[in-house]
């Protein structure tokens, strides 16, 4: 059963919210769809900000799905149309039912939560000024608390056993971290032009969750093959050692994935999309990992109806709808 359209616009009566290009603050008014809100929580001493999408239909209960951005980013930049492929989280929002939650990093130099830089603490060692170090698991764990309260208190049915996390790079690392620490919370992972830091701060991985990977070969920041990040901004394990990693932690075969070979819409990008599904080896125990290769990608995520550019960007798939089709498959179909 859909929630009434009536509480729906009651609840929502604020509808004007930030919004932000490269160079603006995250707090700066703008004008949104219909359905945006903001919102904070305090956790460890620092108000953390948020927002948070209510479609005009919601899906009885209805999913989550936290949508985080990447190094230098933040909650209103990520929702752009050039932002990285991200948007299509909006229509997929409206189509399915989904609630959308995106959180704001802090400021990396300064810790200021509601600036237009900000970053997530992905487990990489502290390095002044560009890598965080505050508690952002801790405040996405009040952040769920939130949502189950609040949500119900206004009458909604959030499904807390469907909580998703995804975003690109730092936003995609912090996706990592937050399945190695949360996964009570985290019903499934998608990463999105993100490799593991090699050396990690994450504690040990002791359960299982559903993992999507998605990264390009020809990554000039996220290398492919593990290493340095560009700018001293830490180091990687390559992305076929992310992949291994999941397999283990998730207790899935290594030796016979499935394979599929997304059709080549459009030649000129350059690029092709190949993805490996691991399955777990005893059936009701552990967890899938679906890895994608996009041969002759970039760090970009892929998307045939967002262009970002400059940047090598496969234009066969959309990021957002395979990382739901996965999130559907791994909680729904069980």
């Amino acid at each position: 059963m859909n929630t009434p359209n009536s509480l729906i616009v009651l609840f929502l009566s604020a509808l004007i919210l930030t919004a932000c290009g490269q160079s603006t603050d995250a707090d700066e008014p703008g004008e949104l769809p219909q359905g945006w809100q903001t919102e904070s929580l305090t956790h460890d001493g620092t108000n953390r900000v948020f927002r948070y999408y209510i479609p005009e239909e919601l899906s009885d209960p209805y999913p989550v799905v936290m949508v985080f951005h990447g190094g230098g980013g933040n909650m209103n930049r990520i929702f752009e149309p050039d932002a990285n492929a991200i948007p299509k989280w909006i229509e997929l929002a409206d189509r399915y039912g989904i609630m959308l939650i995106a959180p704001n990093g802090t400021d990396a130099e300064t810790g200021n939560p509601d600036g237009s830089s900000q970053n997530w603490n992905d487990c990489r060692p502290h390095i002044d000024g560009i890598t965080s170090d505050v508690d952002d698991v801790g405040f996405v764990n009040s952040l769920v608390d939130w949502a189950d309260t609040h949500f119900t208190e206004k009458g909604f049915n959030p499904d807390m056993q469907r909580v998703f996390a995804t975003g690109p790079s730092n936003g995609g690392m912090m996706t990592y971290r937050l399945a190695i620490e949360l996964p009570g919370r985290i019903a499934a992972g998608a990463s999105f032009i993100a490799n593991l830091p090699d050396p990690s701060e994450c504690t040990d991985a002791e359960h299982p969750v559903p993992m999507l990977i998605m990264n390009g070969t020809e990554d000039p920041l996220m290398p492919y093959d593990g290493g340095s990040i560009p700018g001293g901004r830490g180091e990687v394990s390559s992305s076929p050692d992310t992949r291994d990693f999941w397999i283990s932690v998730n207790g899935a075969d290594l030796s016979d994935p499935e394979i599929t070979e997304y059709p080549d819409l459009d030649p000129d990008d350059g690029s092709r999309v190949i993805c490996e599904d691991y399955e777990p080896m005893q059936a009701g125990v552990g967890a899938p990992v679906r890895y994608c290769r996009v041969e002759g990608g970039g760090h970009i995520m892929p998307s045939i109806d967002y262009t970002v550019s400059p940047g090598r960007q496969n234009r066969d798939v959309e990021s957002a709808e395979v990382a739901w089709e996965f999130f559907s498959r791994v909680t729904l179909d069980e």
